[in-house]
């Protein structure tokens, strides 16, 4: 450790005096982060790359000059820029996109339905953080200084970690990401996802935050650590064709207009594999209330009279909560905070994944208990109900929507204390907004509510649990 921090006084004095436009990083875990636990790899070691090349060698010496040359010609700060930040922000984005551009295919194509656009987007955020916990693991086993430190005439640009670097944080992301990116959207252009990859690689080179080696070491790295993933992946259950048969009887589901989807939207994801619960169905709700009840009819009519009371703003919310995959909302949430806050690599990642694993573990239950009690929406049991948009071609009871966001908001009350009840109340938005729409009972989404917070829950003990400085308080 002595070594380190004679190298980390020079970096530190390097990012003073420099010219370039240096920005701070937040919350830097330091060699701890190394030991957080992961998802996939047993620990961070597992995978750990050979040594890099000795500062003193020719290959450290032309990966030096590399840097000077890019640093030399016009607009190479551009690049630099597009991949500023936490290195898993871009990804996420990005699969956001693809997952926005499948939402009108459905429900011919079934990539982006709201149990796979939720496991998709755990897949790409557990993948990201594994590798960048084994990637801490060998930046603070071989300790080496990054080019900025090593040689005067390289110029550190953008944000500076004050950690070793090798391998490269953005390669390992990167790297990571395309493999995962490949795997979900095998329909696409795989090699742009592997082009992209290598730019934001590579733009660590020009930053003068990394060597050439460090970026091909990260890549590497990531990748190894995606292919551990998709092993998971590919034996989670998503891959059972479901055989069954809608059931029939008074007030089960049915296909609902105006498209009468026959097939409902992932029935068997309740018997997928989840990331922390044990059982999906350890928290299942009671059923709903019986047709012809009380409580069934209160319900009921206040879908009705929504028809004629819905407010301009209810309608507007049902609308900006009606996306194909609730969870993503979230996502795009989680990833404003983290450039808001100038998180870390690693505390970035761990919150994305964190967030994925919740909604993903959380459609799981909910799925599970839609497709147990096969529960008819509101519009079959009166198809004069007005709803904002089109009935969603799965059963009613409980409310996706209410589930996930509950459990989103325990996790971001966790990452966020003080927004903790900003996103609770978004969490209680997002479950009305069903309501609003006239696509849920009340008693569908006060069910969610209840289920995604026992969820969300689940998964914040996990994550104090994982070792980080931020497990909660």
């Amino acid at each position: 450790m002595r070594e380190s921090s004679i190298w980390l006084v020079g970096l530190l004095a390097c990012v003073a005096c420099s010219d370039g436009p240096t920005l701070p990083v937040q919350d830097e875990p330091g060699s701890a982060g190394a030991r957080w636990a992961t998802w996939v790899l047993q620990d961070g070691s597992v995978l750990r790359p050979s040594a890099p090349p000795a500062a003193s060698s020719e290959q450290a010496r032309l990966e030096i000059e590399e840097i000077v040359r890019l640093q030399s010609r016009p607009g190479w700060e551009a690049e630099v820029r597009r991949w500023e930040g936490a290195p898993s922000l871009p990804w996420t984005h990005q699969t956001l996109d693809l997952l926005e551009f499948y939402w009108p295919l459905l429900p011919d194509v079934r990539v982006a339905t709201p149990a796979r656009a939720a496991r998709i987007m755990a897949l790409l955020h557990v993948a990201q953080y594994d590798a960048l916990v084994a990637t801490w693991d060998a930046k603070y086993s071989y300790q080496r200084p990054p080019p900025f430190v090593a040689d005067s005439r390289v110029h550190a640009a953008g944000a500076v970690a004050g950690v070793p670097s090798y391998p490269s944080e953005h390669a390992a992301v990167a790297g990571a990401a395309a493999v995962i990116l490949s795997y979900a959207f095998a329909r696409e252009d795989t090699a742009e996802f592997q082009a992209d990859a290598r730019r934001a690689a590579e733009s660590r080179i020009a930053a003068g935050v990394a060597y050439r080696s460090d970026v091909e070491a990260g890549l590497a790295l990531g990748r190894a650590v995606a292919e551990r993933v998709i092993q998971r992946a590919m034996a989670d259950g998503s891959d059972a064709v479901w055989a069954g048969s809608v059931p029939q009887g008074e007030n089960l589901w049915r296909p609902t207009p105006p498209r009468r989807v026959s097939s409902p939207f992932d029935p068997l994801a309740g018997s997928w594999r989840p990331w922390v619960l044990q059982r999906v169905d350890a928290f299942r709700p009671e059923p709903p209330p019986a047709l012809g009840s009380e409580a069934f009819a209160t319900d009921l009519n206040e879908l009705r009279r929504l028809g004629t009371e819905r407010t301009a703003r209810q309608g507007d919310l049902a609308r900006f909560w009606a996306t194909d995959a609730p969870s993503t909302r979230w996502e795009l949430f989680l990833a404003e905070e983290i450039s808001r806050r100038g998180w870390s690599a690693l505390r970035a990642a761990r919150a994305q994944a964190l967030l994925s694993v919740a909604m993903y573990d959380a459609f799981l239950a909910c799925w599970d208990a839609k497709f147990h009690y096969w529960l008819a929406r509101p519009i079959t049991a009166d198809p004069r109900i007005a709803t904002v948009f089109a009935t969603p071609p799965f059963p009613s009871y409980p409310s996706g929507h209410s589930t996930i966001s509950a459990a989103a908001s325990e996790v971001m009350a966790e990452l966020l204390p003080d927004a903790a009840k900003t996103y609770h109340d978004k969490a209680y938005e997002a479950s009305l907004s069903r309501v609003w729409a006239g696509v849920h009972y009340r008693f569908d989404v006060v069910a969610g509510e209840q289920l995604g917070s026992r969820v969300g829950k689940k998964v914040v003990e996990y994550g104090r649990r994982d070792g980080s400085a931020f497990g909660g308080k």
